[in-house]
């Protein structure tokens, strides 16, 4: 499988196209459904200012997720720890006829070796009970159920969900 994770370090690696297509995807209710995304309004100017604050900070590693040289998603490595190395990840496939092709889990892969190069330890992720998609996923690169905390998120107006965190220990 073809995929490619191309890290974003600064805003010039980002085209005006892959940044509306972003936003599009963060508009898109199905996209951002499990995503506290879905609160916000997204611009080409929100983007940008979210893409610059995160190549300043030292504590993320951005990179967008390439299929046959298409542009389908991002995936981050997030809050990194430099003290007790770990980082949290988070990621998803914008272009949803790209769902379920095994494209995240390859990404995930991807990402992990970014991780160890960076000497992180532990990778932890926090998804809604109700992403079986996300959880699978993350399963099936090893990551382990490690807590459960009830009634985190809103998923609807009246429906409240669990929150997911799972976990996996790098040996580098």
């Amino acid at each position: 499988m073809k995929i490619r994770l191309i890290k974003i370090k600064n805003l010039k690696n980002c085209s005006i196209k892959e940044i509306s297509e972003w936003v599009s995807w963060l508009n898109d209710k199905i996209v951002t459904k499990f995503s506290e995304q879905r609160f916000q309004k997204h611009t080409s100017s929100t983007q940008k200012k979210f893409i610059k604050n995160k190549i300043k900070t030292k504590k993320t590693l951005l990179f967008k997720i390439y299929y046959k040289k298409e542009f389908v998603g991002v995936i981050e490595l997030g809050n990194i720890d430099h003290t007790h190395f770990n980082c949290e990840i988070m990621y998803f496939i914008g272009k949803r006829e790209y769902w379920s092709k095994g494209i995240a889990t390859k990404a995930i892969k991807l990402s992990i070796i970014e991780a160890k190069k960076i000497k992180i330890k532990k990778v932890y992720a926090g998804v809604y009970s109700n992403n079986l998609s996300s959880i699978r996923v993350l399963i099936k690169n090893k990551f382990k159920i490690e807590g459960k905390l009830s009634n985190f998120f809103t998923f609807k107006r009246n429906l409240r969900v669990k929150k997911i965190i799972l976990g996996l220990s790098l040996k580098n």
